[in-house]
Parts: structure tokens; C-alpha cells; sequence
């Protein structure tokens, strides 16, 4: 997809998702946006619970019992809970952060929990942009976030390592 396509996509989402926030935005913020902006609505929904799963594998890692590791599995699909289990260390999270089996409130259900990490991947993806409008629109667009706070690098590096895991688990 060429530049001008992704703006036009990222635009258009916008507009049909948060159109006061959209008619805002500059030419130069569109061009400036991530191609995730663009994503349709499920694709961004899963993008944004992997970024969630991704943020949370130091917590995720300490899951040994059968039951909370099904759980896990339920919630994020078995092909990406394999790959986020054999992945290797992510790279450390500033304090603060939900790194901790305790700092992620129980959940007793799948859904729950799938809903626990798509908010906190919706908390990345808006860090991972710069304040103002454009925060916002995605902002509009992603729905629910998780009230964490993370530097713009880490949610970068959050996001990068999301991608990078899903372009291996999907490669044979």
C-alpha cells in the first residue's frame, strides 16, 4: 500500500469512527500517522489485544497453573498464546508498569481478561502517538483504554515487539 493509500484508509476510518476529531486533523498529522490507524475495526481490536498480551508477559509468564494458563489461552487464542509463551524476554518496562503477576487485576473469565489486555494494547497504541488531535481521533477510535501512563519510546518498543512476534508467528 503506497503512502497516499494508507493516509486515505487512516482518513477514512476516522472519519467514520470519530468525524469531529477527524475534520481536525492536518494533512501533515494524516501523513504522520501510523498504518495501524487504518486497520479495519477487528484487525485494530486484535492488534490492540496483542500489544495488551505483550505488555503483560512478564505477568503472563508466571501463569503455571492449568487453569489460569487456560484462561490465558482462551483468551488470546492458542496460536498466539504459544507464540507469546516461547518468545524471548521483552525489553524492560519502567516502574509503574503492570509487570507483576499482582498488579493485573483478577479476571475470572476469558472474556474478561481479553478485554483487560485490549484495553491496556489501546493504552500502548495512544502512547505510542504524539498529544493532540491525532491522539485523540485514535483515541475515539480504540474505545476503552487502560489508565496507564508509558513513556512514548516504551509504548514504541511495545508495539515493535508485538509486530515483530505476530510477522514470526505467522510465518511457517
Amino acid at each position: 500500500m503506497t503512502d497516499r493509500q494508507t493516509r486515505a484508509r487512516v482518513a477514512h476510518c476516522l472519519l467514520d469512527e470519530a468525524p469531529a476529531e477527524a475534520r481536525t486533523l492536518s494533512w501533515a498529522q494524516l501523513d504522520a500517522a501510523p498504518a495501524w490507524l487504518g486497520m479495519e475495526r477487528a484487525e485494530l481490536q486484535a492488534l490492540a489485544l496483542r500489544c495488551g498480551s505483550v505488555l503483560a508477559a512478564p505477568a503472563l509468564r508466571l501463569w503455571i497453573a492449568g487453569p489460569l494458563r487456560e484462561l490465558a489461552r482462551s483468551a488470546l487464542g492458542a496460536p498466539w498464546w504459544r507464540a507469546l509463551r516461547s518468545a524471548p524476554d521483552w525489553p524492560p518496562l519502567p516502574a509503574g508498569l503492570p509487570s507483576g503477576l499482582n498488579d493485573w487485576p483478577e479476571v475470572l473469565d476469558a472474556q474478561g481478561l481479553r478485554q483487560q489486555f485490549t484495553e491496556a494494547g489501546a493504552a500502548v497504541l495512544l502512547a505510542g502517538l504524539p498529544h493532540g488531535s491525532l491522539r485523540h481521533a485514535a483515541s475515539r477510535r480504540l474505545g476503552p483504554v487502560a489508565a496507564w501512563v508509558m513513556p512514548q519510546a516504551t509504548a514504541l518498543a511495545v508495539l515493535r515487539e508485538t509486530l515483530a512476534l505476530q510477522a514470526r508467528a505467522v510465518t511457517p
